[in-house]
């Protein structure tokens, strides 16, 4: 936890404000894309009632992979996440390291004790609230719909944030944060230009990973329950690996099957994050599509059923 504390120490003072930022920064795309940033935020506030604050009024320059190095893990032979506990946040059903290097010894811990791992270099990461959060180089690096999305996710984590409920919480800031960008690339400034279809085409395919992986997930839960030996079923395990492997190399083509290797802790990694949450869709459904009527909902949602 140090280090992680060390992190957002330079985070906090390592920060230069937006404007300044914007005239210092000498490749166009990337101060293309902070000029964009007050734009999003405001958006955020007013058609998505959102409450920025003052989170992402500054920039963070780094040449990191990610802001933090994220390790999941779950058993070989069930689809359980492994949790931690953190003051404030409670039970979280993932770890946050600062340095990649320490990501991957706790991850060798765990393998260890016969958990699957993985690792993924995390865009941004929300304090929600409890500091000025910046603007930083990896959540500019997938562009401007990326950016949008990241940004809007970062903001529903600040809006509402149940303690030891992961699930829930990436499931809802997931939902926002394609529904936001979504709705941010269907004003009429964007009609007719490639950032709106790119943005179309980052929803859609989420929402096809997010059917494939559901169907593997179905598919290793049926395996996990039966009493097949566990040689055969670390075997079998590995096909529905790979077909779901290749199964999102056609949804990705540009992409190494490397990058899309597969294990438990990943498929539980990729439902965490999913944005077809039931409960979530639910009270979206619910609100009619008034944002402020789905976060009146969302709130009483988390008293109710997740306070205890």
């Amino acid at each position: 936890m140090g280090k992680l504390a060390l992190g957002q120490l330079q985070l906090i003072n390592g920060q230069t404000r937006l404007q300044q930022a914007v005239l210092r920064e000498p490749d166009a795309e990337r101060k293309a894309l902070l000029l964009e940033v007050p734009g999003i935020l405001a958006f955020a506030e007013e058609a998505l009632a959102l409450h920025p604050g003052k989170s992402y009024t500054g920039y963070f320059a780094t040449e990191r992979k990610g802001m933090t190095y994220v390790l999941s893990a779950s058993r070989k032979l069930q689809l359980t996440a492994y949790s931690w506990w953190f003051p404030i946040a409670g039970t979280v059903e993932y770890r946050s390291y600062f340095d990649e290097h320490d990501a991957r010894e706790a991850a060798a811990k765990l393998e260890a004790a016969d958990y699957d791992t993985w690792i993924a270099p995390s865009r941004a990461y929300s304090t929600l609230g409890f500091f000025r959060d910046p603007v930083t180089t990896t959540m500019l690096r997938d562009g401007l719909p990326g950016l949008a999305e990241v940004l809007i996710h970062e903001l529903a984590h600040e809006r509402l944030y149940a303690p030891g409920h992961t699930e829930w919480n990436e499931a809802l800031a997931t939902f926002v944060g394609d529904q936001g960008s979504a709705r941010y690339f269907a004003r009429s400034r964007f009609d007719g230009t490639s950032l709106r279809a790119e943005a179309e085409r980052r929803t859609a395919r989420k929402h096809e990973l997010d059917v494939l992986v559901a169907g593997a997930c179905t598919e290793l839960e049926r395996l996990y329950g039966t009493k097949t030996p566990r040689a055969e079923m670390l075997v079998e395990r590995e096909r529905v690996f790979s077909a779901l492997t290749r199964a999102i190399l056609h949804l990705y083509p540009q992409d190494a099957p490397e990058t899309w290797r597969m294990n438990n802790a990943r498929l539980v990694h990729f439902q965490r994050y999913s944005a077809s949450s039931g409960a979530v869709t639910k009270l979206w459904q619910e609100s009619g599509g008034s944002w402020r009527r789905f976060w009146q909902l969302a709130d009483a949602h988390v008293k109710r059923e997740l306070a205890h």
